[in-house]
């Protein structure tokens, strides 16, 4: 049987029992001075992720790809969303058929350490296949990217992640 007489916690250990989290400080790619020179790294005959890939909030800062993963390649841009409906926190990409900077990522989501993937959606033009849409997992920004449904190529735009520049 309990009683009230049971000694309560002392003050400050719950405080003491949560999680500390050093969350990264995303940086921007625009931040960068010789901009996407600044955030890829030669290996081979490839460009490759020179910073892990962070969520690009700055309250979340959560870890997406850690650096070395991606290759950097430019290819057109895709319509990942109307127009008229991109996130606050997120850059426009340039209309389809311009062309822009994209990390990929291969052979398959498990490269990822923190990634969240939408429901398929409809395509935004025709003759498109149908697309799944990469947002943070931590807190659901998004869309930071997009992949084929049932593909093995996830494809990350440069300019809508946060850079671990102290790294």
């Amino acid at each position: 049987m309990a009683t009230n007489s049971e000694p309560g916690l002392p003050p400050g250990v719950l405080t003491a029992l949560l999680p500390r989290r050093n969350r990264p400080i995303p940086t921007a790619l625009a931040s960068f001075p010789g901009g996407i020179a600044d955030v890829s790294t030669p290996d081979g005959d490839s460009l490759y992720n020179k910073f892990d890939l962070l969520c690009p909030r700055p309250e979340c800062g959560s870890i997406i790809l850690r650096a070395g993963v991606a290759k950097l390649l430019e290819r057109p841009s895709i319509q990942m969303e109307p127009a008229d409906r991109t996130p606050a926190a997120l850059l426009p990409l340039p209309q389809p058929p311009a062309s822009t900077e994209w990390w990929l990522v291969t052979p398959s989501p498990m490269e990822f350490e923190n990634i969240g993937f939408s429901k398929p959606v409809a395509p935004l033009s025709s003759g498109d296949k149908q697309l799944k849409l990469l947002l943070c997992a931590q807190c659901d920004l998004g869309p930071l990217g997009w992949s084929e449904v049932d593909g093995t190529e996830f494809w990350l735009a440069c300019s809508r992640v946060g850079y671990r520049a102290d790294s």
